[in-house]
């Protein structure tokens, strides 16, 4: 009977450590992909910080005249906005958003409003303007130099329109919608348009730090 050697089969060590090094590359790109944008503690967010600094100081007043700083944005989440009572648009609509994530966080969220038109929004306009919304709502006014101390801390731009209508002028400003954590922390902002649902998706991350 005549054996046939049979050869020993070469292992493609080569091609496997190809096949490995590919498939761990892909790992890296699916975990890179999956915590893109992800802020500090979980705060999944395309808008959040990479840290949580504490937000820049305010030195205004509330629409009762009582002082407003910075230790008033802790024990609860705060929603903070630059705008003015005359606004005619943008104000309105990003209202009606802070509304809507209001309505559907999972935990109390203050609201502050804060003027960039100390001229005409005055300690009592602001209690005009905000006895319409929720009690959530805190309107805040001051100086022209603090609200523009306030307004640079949050990298916010404002500028005086002449119009000649009845009114006198407008306001050109930021729109954007800052999140603070109940410590007291700035952990995102938002541009003029966010979904609210997006932003309750952060609220309730936070909810579970």
């Amino acid at each position: 009977m005549t054996t046939v050697a049979i050869p020993a089969r070469r292992v493609p060590w080569r091609a496997i450590a190809i096949v490995l090094a590919l498939a761990t590359v892909g790992l890296m790109i699916a975990i890179a992909a999956a915590t893109f944008g992800r802020g500090p503690a979980g705060v999944a967010s395309r808008f959040a910080y990479a840290d949580a600094a504490p937000a820049p100081a305010l030195d205004l007043v509330d629409q009762a005249g009582r002082r407003f700083g910075r230790a008033d944005l802790r024990g609860r989440p705060t929603l903070l906005y630059f705008g003015y009572t005359h606004c005619p648009d943008v104000c309105p609509a990003t209202i009606g958003t802070i509304n809507a994530v209001i309505a559907a966080s999972p935990e109390p969220v203050q609201a502050v409003f804060v003027t960039v038109d100390p001229e005409r929004d005055t300690v009592d306009a602001m209690a005009a303007y905000v006895r319409y919304l929720s009690t959530e709502y805190i309107g805040l006014t001051g100086t022209p130099s603090q609200v523009r101390a306030a307004a640079d801390g949050y990298g916010v731009t404002y500028s005086r329109i002449d119009t000649g209508s009845a009114g006198g002028y407008a306001m050109a400003h930021t729109a954007e919608l800052y999140l603070i954590d109940a410590r007291g922390r700035l952990r995102s902002h938002y541009p003029f348009g966010i979904e609210a649902a997006e932003v309750v998706h952060d609220l309730r991350a936070l909810a579970t730090e």
